[in-house]
């Protein structure tokens, strides 16, 4: 592919980088060191600042113990009238200095640009190389002025320069990140310079033509040539993996950052908007689905049964779409927080204002869903999320609308459900969707929520059992006992609204969300959980347990299937 400058999407890739991590100099000005780079991978390019910063520390820290373990070597076993002149002793501790000053550089907290980051790359790999070149060069001229012949000094010379020089220019192409134009640019140099000291070590005997007639100095050459290429090629595939493995997390136009949950249907991806660099989470249909109708028919209908719902308490989805390869994904408002299910496994049960607090967001959320003739049909507290919105915590979001069902008679609409099955979570499912006796409307979801308000309570379900069968039959045939048989803090208005939703025949419970929401307005304590408690509950919490836009959203169950037979 060519952009619309004619450059490859390889030759782009430092460029943008410089765009996205640090446009300009320190000194304010276009950084003309720069590579080239890949436009179309925008999250590579954002990436490519550490990963230069990461690899160009290990190189110069394995160089700097390099150049200490062969100076203590030529200090400690070369007899003294055989130690280095002056000239090199001084210049091998001196570029051991220089090795060990950018060490400390790389390894302090300084923040570099793309551009710095480039000249310390040159500065490191040049000390290098211009000390090999000077020993080398020394190294010749002893060689002649001793042997006098051209065989003895290219036999000598030949097989500590291609060492040295095959070690650098493989330690290049295998650490630091590049495009294949650039990493040939700089093995070029790194193979022109021993020929360059050779010829300049051979003239001063007059007579440089002469290296042609030798075999050593074309090994030489051929054993750098051979290392300059595998070096350009093994750089150039490196990069390629990198790039495939990051358009492999591009969707559309957005870009995956972080696996945060999976279920039976889709797996859900912390992500960022390529030109809005807006955070969002973007659900994919399973590779395992994609080819399946149903799976497929049930993913669309939960995202354009949410799209059509606009209430503050209802995510918001921002896109839809499908791939080049045909993966189905929507992506939706990402919500820093915890789902009410994380937030009692870890800190326990919630205090009665709070449970009021959120259950009247939801109730309201629910409002506008069965007011459209839509009904969620997978109530729990997994798929309630605790979320901070424009500063305000305890923002209540409803999830998941997989499983929702129209209420109302609409031409040519599918239903979803499987003959012989149930939809919905057994923990959470009202009595009516169990034996089949009743289509689930809209006091289904209102039986589910009462169920969600017991859990938040009481930290525990209302029916526990040890299999789902077991539980979807208590929600048949036993009775509620009363949360506060658990805890005697829990007021007695709120118990009655929880036990009223929890009335195993629709008729006896709330009718509607709308009478729900009232109830639980009406309460006591209505109103005494207040945006400031929220506030300073969650600012309360360690900083390795509070979630943040990276860590929040560890899990996002999908709901539950179960096939069960009615006899």
């Amino acid at each position: 592919m060519v952009s619309d400058t004619g450059a490859t999407p390889g030759d782009l890739d430092d460029r943008v980088s410089n765009r996205l991590a640090a446009p300009l100099s320190a000194s304010g000005q276009f950084c003309p060191m720069l590579g080239a780079g890949n436009a179309a991978s925008t999250q590579l390019s954002a990436e490519n600042l550490t990963l230069l910063k990461v690899r160009l520390k290990a190189a110069t820290l394995l160089m700097f113990i390099g150049f200490i373990a062969f100076l203590v070597l030529d200090l400690a076993y070369t007899p003294v009238g055989e130690i280095e002149s002056d000239t090199m002793l001084t210049s091998h501790v001196l570029t051991t200095v220089g090795m060990g000053a950018f060490c400390l550089l790389l390894w302090s907290r300084w923040c570099p640009t793309l551009c710095q980051l480039r000249k310390v790359e040159v500065g490191v790999f040049g000390l290098a190389g211009a000390y090999f070149a000077w020993e080398q060069f020394d190294e010749a001229c002893l060689c002649i002025q001793h042997a006098g012949a051209m065989k003895v000094f290219l036999t000598l010379f030949a097989a500590d320069a291609a060492v040295e020089w095959v070690t650098l220019i493989y330690l290049y192409g295998l650490f630091i990140p590049n495009t294949w134009k650039r990493a040939a640019v700089a093995t070029g140099l790194m193979v022109a310079a021993p020929v360059a000291v050779t010829v300049a070590a051979a003239a001063t005997r007059g007579h440089p033509v002469d290296l042609l007639s030798h075999g050593e100095f074309l090994w030489m050459l051929l054993w750098l040539i051979m290392a300059a290429v595998a070096s350009v090629y093994g750089s150039h595939k490196i990069g390629d993996l990198r790039r495939s493995f990051v358009n492999a997390r591009q969707i559309g136009s957005y870009a995956l950052r972080k696996k945060l949950g999976e279920g039976g249907m889709g797996e859900v991806y912390l992500a960022e908007h390529r030109l809005l660099k807006r955070p969002c989470a973007v659900k994919l249909i399973r590779r395992d689905r994609e080819q399946d109708p149903e799976a497929i028919a049930r993913f669309e209908s939960e995202v354009q049964a949410a799209a059509q719902l606009t209430h503050q308490n209802t995510i918001e989805i921002y896109d839809y779409g499908h791939t080049d390869s045909g993966t189905f994904y929507y992506a939706m408002e990402y919500l820093p927080g915890l789902s009410l299910q994380e937030l009692v496994e870890r800190y326990g049960r919630l205090p009665a204002a709070r449970v009021i607090h959120l259950l009247k967001q939801v109730a309201s959320a629910l409002e506008e869903a069965h007011a459209s003739g839509l009904v969620h049909r997978d109530i729990k507290p997994g798929n309630i999320f605790a979320a901070q919105r424009g500063g305000v915590h305890d923002v209540a979001k409803l999830l998941d609308f997989g499983l929702v069902k129209t209420a109302l008679p609409t031409k040519g609409s599918p239903d979803l459900t499987l003959d012989g099955a149930l939809v919905g979570s057994p923990l959470y499912a009202p009595p009516e969707t169990v034996t089949g006796d009743q289509a689930a409307d809209s006091r289904s979801d209102i039986y589910s929520l009462g169920a969600v308000a017991y859990y938040l309570l009481t930290a525990q379900p209302v029916f526990v059992e040890s299999k789902p069968i077991k539980a979807l039959f208590a929600h048949v045939h036993q009775d509620v006992v009363p949360p506060s048989t658990f805890y005697d803090d829990i007021p007695t208005d709120l118990e009655a609204i929880v036990m009223r939703c929890l009335a195993k025949t629709p008729q006896d419970r709330f009718q509607s969300a709308v009478e729900l929401e009232e109830a639980l307005a009406a309460c006591d304590d209505a109103g005494a959980w207040t945006t400031a408690a929220a506030r300073s509950w969650w600012a309360k919490l360690p900083p390795e347990s509070a979630p943040d836009s990276e860590s929040a959203t560890e899990d996002l169950p999908e709901a539950t299937i179960l096939e069960v037979q009615m006899h």
